[in-house]
């Protein structure tokens, strides 16, 4: 690409140099972004509700984890069916654990019928209490109390108090602690929790409210928040989790939890036991009642008729018949235990297990088998009715498999009742033979006989079952929990879990980094304007002049009115560039233009054309923006006339000149705005008119219209030596570079030049300079916006840090006056 000779060498830049130079440029973004993230996360560690977790851990006993050391174990260790096993166990348990039934249990034994909480000041922090509320609130349980409603209480003094409730209700008494407050829908009473509590409060009043709570809302509410975990490989530890915003309150309800729940496990193993001396006692209350009343009439016997002893052949007979009542009363105790199972299948008795044969003494394999496997189905289904709905396909099968066990059941107790009533049938007959020997003994003999048979049978079934609930209490009495707590929660040992102080503001000080880094990466990725060297070279190959600086000054020619600054350097940097453009004596004629309106370019003509003059050229300003012209503004030059009234015959060319105050330069204003400024510019009279200026002046200056808007300027192509088309940083669209590399492409404009205007940075001239990435409206030009109208007056935008600093240079003079 060709270049022009330039006092100084402008740096490649790259995108980290560029991003990394924005990040420097616009520190305050972050320091503001910072400040406000880390004000955020101190107001979120300081009014926040503190959230505590406290965890405890209870051992469970596995069964199928006995120490065993037979093959079977072996084999099943290796088949991993023993590992299945016991995670399907730890998985009911986990699922009892966090059962309504438990947490309903839990809470009904606690005190949580009442929720405190404390408010703060403001009315912005809350702080939930427990055993540590100056006051207790008794609820009034024969009447009515709207359940988890909120009910404000304010301590006036240590005596009074006032209630407020609001919304529907509108409620605002004042009672002493003691009264009861009465409504039809709330009743209760409010008293000191001590009797210094209320007076050790350090202020009044102090703002509290509280909740009365149902036990169905607490349990839904503390078994959501609990969570169970595993916490050894094999899989006989649970941990036990709880959340919440008071720590002894959910210790409390943790160790609670495990106390029901190991009581719970307690409670079922000892099931059987009390389900046996249960049906002992019911068949007792028969028995002592038969033997009470065999006993009388034994001894009421012996009395009247005087008889001690039977005869020798009439014991022989009494231990017949005793050894055949005997063999009948275990008949009777089968019996009666058939007779029980039969009625817990028709009646459908669900609730409780089956007892056990064994236990009276049956030892048929099927029944026991069959009755093990009622027991244990009936296990599943409880276990299972912690966890799932109605309906759910488990249970379903369950049912089938227990209606299945129980026709099975009912079947062969059936056959054990007929196969019994036979026996019974047997022995009734060698009772009766037995019976015909005793009649041929004496009348007052026989009857002692009978007698002490009937008192005999009832006896031996009294101790038979005497001995029974005996061997029943004793197993119930020896029963322990399979499970016991290991670790209690202890409030000491909970951790704070909100707010993290720490990661709060850690993710403050990044987002407060990030968002301000990802807002100028975005910026960056969808500005369209020219902010760098490479966004022209990229784009087109027409050379580039050079660069002039942002002009923060409130001269209109710097050049001329601080000859000395950075500015004019640039400026005496354009002439010294173009004066290898221009060696030829013919080339006098210089065109400043521009793409779009807003760029700078007559600020760009007035100032080259005075550091030319400057130099002692004589050198000519023409104002040919006919439709928005600004050079007469810029040298205080009346513009009632001008180069539109000479275009149009009505003045003579010299009232077209106007000397101005910087020497050798004169300036022909545009007059004022006709309506046909295209067919001005492009007359005879015009092109006589800068022929005749080339040979009065060495420069000939024109500010001509933006191109991409009218055509005024393409039609001076022909006149014109050089075009310099003015680019503004940070403002000039990368677009309209399409529009004039197009122009330069096709040769339609000759001797065609980039000069980048307005461009803001600290190290603006020397051996560092490169382009800056600011969005600066300094300078003088058209202002932002008009490029959408060209006839709209400009305007300037004052930027946030300049309107910041003029506020603190403001407020600092007002604090200084006062």
């Amino acid at each position: 690409m060709e270049q022009y000779p330039e006092i100084y060498q402008e740096e490649e830049s790259i995108d980290l140099k560029k991003y990394l130079f924005r990040i420097l440029y616009n520190w305050w973004w972050f320091a503001l972004a910072i400040f406000i993230a880390l004000t955020i996360a101190y107001l979120v560690n300081r009014y926040s509700q503190e959230t505590y977790q406290a965890t405890c851990s209870v051992i469970i006993a596995n069964e199928s984890t006995t120490a065993r050391n037979d093959v079977a174990t072996i084999i099943e260790e290796m088949t991993n069916l023993r590992t299945r096993q016991t995670r399907a166990i730890v998985q009911n348990e986990i699922t009892v654990l966090k059962s309504y039934k438990m947490a309903r249990m839990a809470v009904e034994e606690l005190d949580f019928d009442i929720t405190y909480t404390a408010v703060g000041r403001r009315g912005i922090a809350e702080s939930k209490m427990y055993q540590s509320s100056p006051f207790i609130v008794i609820p009034d349980t024969t009447k009515n109390n709207a359940y988890n409603y909120r009910i404000n209480i304010a301590v006036l003094s240590p005596t009074k108090c006032r209630i407020e409730i609001d919304d529907r209700y509108d409620i605002s008494e004042e009672l002493y602690f003691g009264q009861k407050f009465e409504h039809e829908s709330f009743n209760f009473t409010i008293l000191p929790r001590t009797p210094e509590s209320i007076a050790n409060l350090p202020d009044f009043p102090k703002k509290y409210y509280f909740e009365i709570n149902t036990p169905n809302s607490l349990a839904n509410r503390y078994r959501g928040m609990l969570n169970v975990e595993v916490n050894d490989d094999r899989g006989s530890i649970l941990t036990l989790t709880l959340s919440g915003p008071n720590r002894e309150q959910i210790c409390d309800y943790l160790n609670k939890l495990s106390e029901v729940y190991i009581q719970y496990n307690l409670d079922e193993k000892n099931a059987a036991s009390s389900n046996t001396i249960q049906f002992i006692d019911d068949q007792l209350r028969d028995i002592v009642d038969s033997l009470e009343i065999a006993g009388n009439q034994l001894q009421n016997f012996r009395t009247v008729n005087r008889v001690i002893d039977i005869s020798r052949e009439g014991n022989v007979l009494f231990d017949q018949i005793e050894t055949l009542n005997t063999e009948k009363a275990g008949y009777d105790i089968q019996a009666r235990y058939f007779n029980y199972i039969k009625d817990y299948i028709e009646s459908r008795k669900e609730t409780s297990d089956i007892i056990a044969p064994s236990v009276m003494g049956i030892s048929d394999a099927l029944l026991n088998s069959l009755v093990a496997q009622i027991n244990d189905l009936n296990m599943q289904r409880r276990t299972l009715e912690f966890s799932t709905f109605e309906g759910n396909p488990a249970t379903n099968l369950i049912e089938m498999q227990l209606a299945d066990a129980k026709q099975a059941l009912l079947e062969n107790v059936n056959n054990l009742i007929e196969t019994n009533s036979i026996s019974l049938a047997n022995l009734e007959e060698r009772i009766a033979r037995v019976e015909a020997e005793i009649q041929k003994l004496p009348a007052t003999e026989r009857q002692l006989i009978n007698i002490e048979r009937d008192f005999n049978i009832n006896d031996q079934i009294y101790t038979f079952m005497l001995e029974k609930r005996a061997e029943a209490g004793i197993t119930k009495a020896s029963n322990t929990p399979d499970h016991r707590q290991l670790d209690i929660a202890r409030p000491e040992n909970t951790v704070m879990t909100r707010p993290k102080t720490s990661m709060n503001y850690m993710m403050a000080l990044v987002i407060g980094g990030l968002l301000p880094l990802l807002l100028i990466i975005l910026i960056e990725y969808f500005n369209n304007k020219i902010v760098d060297r490479k966004d022209i070279e990229s784009r087109t190959d027409i050379p580039i002049l050079g660069s002039v600086g942002h002009n923060d000054k409130a001269f209109d020619i710097p050049v001329y009115e601080n000859p000395k600054s950075s500015l004019a350097e640039s400026f005496r940097a354009l002439r010294t560039n173009l004066q290898y453009l221009l060696k030829d004596d013919h080339k006098k004629v210089i065109s400043i233009s521009s793409a779009i309106s807003g760029e700078g370019k007559t600020f760009i003509a007035a100032n080259l054309a005075s550091i030319v003059a400057i130099a002692g050229k004589k050198t000519l300003l023409l104002s040919l923006d006919l439709r928005r012209p600004k050079i007469h503004s810029l040298f205080r030059i009346n513009n009632a006339e001008g180069l539109s009234s000479y275009l149009a015959g009505m003045i003579e060319r010299d009232q077209v000149l106007h000397p101005t105050h910087i020497s050798n330069l004169v300036v022909a204003n545009a007059g004022p705005i006709p309506p046909n400024p295209a067919e001005l510019i492009e007359s005879e009279k015009m092109i006589r008119f800068i022929e005749d200026m080339k040979k009065e002046f060495d420069y000939l200056v024109i500010d001509t219209p933006p191109i991409a808007i009218v055509t005024d300027a393409m039609l001076l192509k022909e006149l014109v030596d050089i075009h310099i088309f003015v680019l503004r940083h940070g403002y000039s669209n990368r677009q309209v570079l399409q529009l004039l590399d197009e122009l330069y492409t096709k040769k339609d404009m000759k001797n065609m030049a980039l000069l980048v205007n307005d461009v803001q940075t600290k190290g603006y001239y020397g051996y560092n300079y490169r382009y800056s990435y600011g969005y600066g409206y300094g300078g003088y030009g058209y202002g932002y916006g008009y490029e959408h109208d060209y006839y709209d007056e400009q305007t300037h935008i004052e930027r946030f840090p300049g309107k910041l600093k003029k506020w603190l240079r403001f407020n600092k003079l007002k604090a200084k006056s006062s």
